[in-house]
C-alpha cells in the first residue's frame, strides 16, 4: 500500500547578509559570565550558604569535581558528602546527581560523575527524607552487585512490571541503562526467594511474565517450576491456573525441561486433589450419612491421595440435596446432577491425561468407571451442561468395584491402563486366601447389581432418545 504525505509549507526565511549580522553583533553590549572556582563553591557550601549557589555553579562544580579531587585527595570524600547533604533538600540538585549516577553505574559513562560523589551516595540514600523515593531506590539497586535482583525486589514491592516501572522513572533517570534487561532475567529468581508470597506478589509475577518475550518467559517458567516449593504452589491456584493455561497444552509444554514438566503435573494435580479432598470432607460434615457410607468415602479420599500428581482437572456433579447443603462452598467445575431416579450420589470425573475416571460416591453399584480420552467422551463428560448417573453408565467403559479389598485390585487395574500412583507410595500387603474368597463372594453380588443398573440405564437412555426423535 502506498502512502502519500503532503509537504508542509514553511515560513519564508529572512534574508540577512553576513555584514548585517556583524553590524548587529557589534552593537550588543559587552557581557561576561563569571563562574566561581570549585574551591569557592565548596567554601560556600561549608559555610551553610548552599542556597547562594546557582544552578550554573552546581553544573560546573559537578563537572569539575573529578579533576578537583585529584588535586585535593584528602578532602574529596568529605566535600562530596557535603554536596549530597545539600541534595537532600534541593530537588533540582537531586535530579542532576541521580541522572549522572545512573549513567556512572551503567558502566559506559564513568566520566559524568566524580568517583567520590558516586562512593558517597549512601549519605544521601540513607536519609529518611529521600530513601522512599523510587529513583533513589533504583540507584541503590544499581550500586548493588545483584542489581537486577534488587530492582526486581523494588518492582515487586511497588507492584509494577517493567513497562510500568519505565513509565514512572523516565522523567528521572536515563531509561536505556543496561539494568533493565537484567531486571527481566531476575524476576523469577527473586520471586523464588520469597518465603511465603501473598496474592498480590503472585499477581505481580504473572503481570511480569505476561510482558516477557517468549524466550524470556520459557526461562522464567522453568526456573519457577523447579525452585518454588509444592506448598507455596498449592496455596496459589491463580499461579497454577496461569501455568496450566499457558504451558500444559500446546507447543509451550514441550519447551519446558523434563523436571519442570513433572513439577507442573504435580502442582496441577495437587490443587485438583485438594478440591476433591475438600468435597469429600464437606460431604462427611454436611450430609447425614450412615456409618458405612462415611467409611467408604474416607477410603476413597485416602486412596486417590496416592494419585494426586496425576489429576489434570476434575468435574463435580452434585444431586440437588447435596448442592443445597455444600454446593456454594466448593470452587471449581461444579454442576447439578440431573435426577433420573438413581440412588442419590455425588459424582467426580477425573482427567488423568489419557483417561477419564468417573467415581460414584454412594448408592447401589458405587463403582469407578474408566473411559479413554477421546473427543466424544471429552465432550460428554466435560462439555455437557447436564448429566445424570444413568447417562454416564450408558457410556459403558471399563468398571471397577468398591467391595472388600478394592484398593489392592484398583491399584493393579489402574496400573494396567497406564495410571500410576505418585512416587514413594506403597501398595497394601498381599491378601490371604481367606480374604480373596471373601472378596470373590461379594464381587459376585456386586457384578449382578451392576448388570441390573446398566440395563436400567440403557432403557432410560433409549427412552430419552425416543422422546427427542
Amino acid at each position: 500500500m502506498n502512502y502519500q504525505f503532503s509537504i508542509p509549507s514553511l515560513p519564508e526565511t529572512l534574508k540577512c547578509s553576513p555584514n548585517q549580522l556583524i553590524q548587529l553583533a557589534s552593537n550588543l553590549p559587552d557581557a561576561t559570565i563569571s563562574i566561581p572556582s570549585v574551591d569557592k563553591i565548596l567554601e560556600t557550601i561549608e559555610q551553610g550558604k548552599a542556597d547562594k549557589v546557582s544552578k550554573l555553579d552546581w553544573v560546573y562544580c559537578i563537572h569539575a569535581k573529578a579533576q578537583w579531587d585529584q588535586q585535593n585527595i584528602d578532602r574529596s570524600g568529605k566535600t562530596s558528602a557535603a554536596i549530597w547533604k545539600v541534595a537532600i533538600y534541593n530537588s533540582w540538585l537531586q535530579h542532576q546527581l541521580l541522572w549522572r549516577l545512573a549513567l556512572y553505574y551503567s558502566g559506559h559513562q564513568k566520566q559524568v560523575l566524580a568517583k567520590s560523589l558516586a562512593e558517597s551516595f549512601d549519605i544521601f540514600a540513607n536519609s529518611n527524607l529521600v530513601s522512599h523515593l523510587l529513583p533513589v531506590q533504583i540507584i541503590g539497586a544499581l550500586c548493588n552487585k545483584q542489581a537486577g535482583r534488587e530492582l526486581a525486589k523494588i518492582a515487586c514491592e511497588q507492584r509494577i512490571n517493567r513497562t510500568e516501572l519505565l513509565n514512572i522513572i523516565k522523567e528521572h533517570l536515563p531509561i536505556w541503562i543496561p539494568l533493565f534487561s537484567r531486571f527481566i532475567e531476575d524476576i523469577s529468581p527473586y520471586f523464588t526467594t520469597i518465603r511465603s508470597p501473598n496474592q498480590q506478589q503472585v499477581k505481580w509475577l504473572l503481570s511480569c511474565l505476561d510482558e516477557m518475550s517468549e524466550s524470556q518467559q520459557i526461562k522464567a517458567v522453568n526456573h519457577l517450576l523447579t525452585n518454588v516449593s509444592n506448598d507455596i504452589a498449592s496455596n496459589h491456584s491463580l499461579l497454577i491456573d496461569w501455568l496450566r493455561d499457558n504451558y500444559r497444552n500446546g507447543e509451550n509444554w514441550y519447551k519446558l525441561s523434563d523436571p519442570a514438566r513433572q513439577r507442573l503435573r504435580e502442582w496441577i494435580g495437587g490443587i485438583n486433589y485438594g478440591d476433591f479432598q475438600k468435597l469429600v470432607n464437606l460431604i462427611l460434615n454436611k450430609l447425614d450419612l450412615q456409618d458405612f457410607e462415611s467409611n467408604r468415602l474416607c477410603r476413597r479420599r485416602d486412596f486417590w491421595a496416592d494419585y494426586s500428581n496425576r489429576f489434570e482437572r476434575f468435574r463435580i456433579l452434585l444431586p440437588k440435596t447435596s448442592q443445597i447443603a455444600i454446593g456454594y462452598q466448593i470452587q471449581g467445575d461444579v454442576d447439578l446432577l440431573e435426577d433420573d431416579g438413581s440412588d442419590p450420589t455425588e459424582v467426580c470425573i477425573f482427567d488423568f491425561g489419557e483417561w477419564f475416571v468417573v467415581e460414584f460416591f454412594r448408592g447401589r453399584g458405587s463403582e469407578t468407571r474408566l473411559f479413554p480420552k477421546n473427543p466424544r467422551n471429552q465432550q460428554i463428560l466435560f462439555g455437557e451442561s447436564t448429566l445424570s448417573v444413568k447417562q454416564i453408565r450408558c457410556l459403558g467403559g471399563d468398571k471397577h468395584d468398591h467391595e472388600f479389598l478394592w484398593q489392592v485390585f484398583s491399584r493393579i487395574w489402574l496400573a494396567n491402563n497406564g495410571i500410576l500412583p505418585n512416587p514413594d507410595t506403597h501398595p497394601s500387603g498381599n491378601p490371604t486366601a481367606d480374604n480373596l474368597q471373601q472378596r470373590e463372594n461379594r464381587l459376585e453380588r456386586w457384578q449382578r447389581e451392576i448388570e441390573r443398573l446398566e440395563r436400567e440405564a440403557k432403557a432410560y437412555c433409549n427412552k430419552i432418545c425416543f422422546l427427542i426423535d
